[in-house]
């Protein structure tokens, strides 16, 4: 494989698993929730945009670090995520990952090699076990998730500890919501507007934060955050960078084929294709 393309396809994989492990203000202002009780407010809007679709398909433009790639997406609801990345300028695909309910598939189409890891592996919460496909869900569409028992609903406002800092004008500021487990914790941030934009996980000494700007309403009441970033932090303070943006994002049925591996495939272990991206963000 040419050595810029052998590049985009390692740089693709760190930005996709960057993503599935993983502000700026929204343009679309809906008006300011504040009041006596501004948290709830704001709780119970994010909860409102927890719409039932069958599959979130989308245009995307992946980034880590410096390097910015197009491919596509789908999101199927209760079901699997998918990402594909295509070569610059060729246009033709040359990496995926497809996230199940209990596994991962990464597949580099230049070399013709694929991996699968356990999709539990991506997570330090014991928690979420036997969920991880629910909780991606909901890190992808800017939802509160509550570990043990789900999506959010209005019901679960006084599981999270919260607080509505006050700015250096006087105005209200995000409210935070805070969800404490054993050894980890998750702070969902909420803006005036009532929409989220960040979840913070901490595990340890390691965090992990989306960030969410750019809802669209793609259907009646239906809002997606059409910009994410991910800043995952390690113990030793190094962070990592990457993004995705959408483009035309749609609710319908899914388009997607499942990748099914011919006989000029090689299966490696997960470690081979781990090492190769940490070359890239060393």
């Amino acid at each position: 494989m040419n050595k810029n393309l052998r590049h985009i396809v390692w740089a693709a994989f760190a930005a996709l698993c960057l993503i599935l492990s993983s502000c700026h203000t929204p343009k679309v202002v809906t008006g300011t929730l504040t009041g006596a009780n501004p948290e709830k407010a704001r709780f119970e809007s994010v909860v409102r945009n927890n719409y039932k679709y069958d599959a979130l398909q989308s245009k995307v433009k992946y980034s880590l670090g410096k390097t910015s790639l197009n491919g596509k997406m789908c999101l199927e609801s209760g079901h699997r995520l998918c990402m594909q990345v295509n070569a610059p300028l060729i246009g033709f695909e040359v990496a995926r990952i497809e996230a199940a309910q209990d596994s991962v598939l990464l597949v580099d189409k230049y070399d013709k090699i694929y991996s699968i890891l356990d999709l539990a592996k991506l997570y330090d919460i014991k928690d979420i076990n036997g969920h991880e496909m629910e909780a991606l869900e909901c890190i992808m569409l800017g939802r509160i998730y509550i570990p043990g028992k789900g999506q959010a609903t209005s019901k679960d406002y006084n599981k999270l500890s919260w607080t509505t800092p006050m700015l250096a004008d006087g105005k209200q500021g995000y409210s935070e919501g805070l969800y404490k487990g054993k050894d980890y914790s998750l702070l969902y941030a909420i803006d005036e507007n009532g929409r989220l934009v960040s979840t913070l996980l901490a595990v340890g000494a390691k965090t992990a934060r989306w960030e969410y700007s750019d809802y669209q309403e793609v259907e009646d009441g239906q809002w997606v955050p059409t910009q994410e970033y991910i800043t995952i932090t390690n113990a030793e303070k190094k962070e990592i960078l990457a993004g995705l943006k959408l483009t035309n994002p749609s609710f319908g049925e899914s388009t997607w084929r499942d990748f099914e591996p011919s006989d000029s495939y090689r299966k490696v272990a997960i470690k081979e294709i781990g090492d190769r991206i940490k070359s890239l963000t060393k």
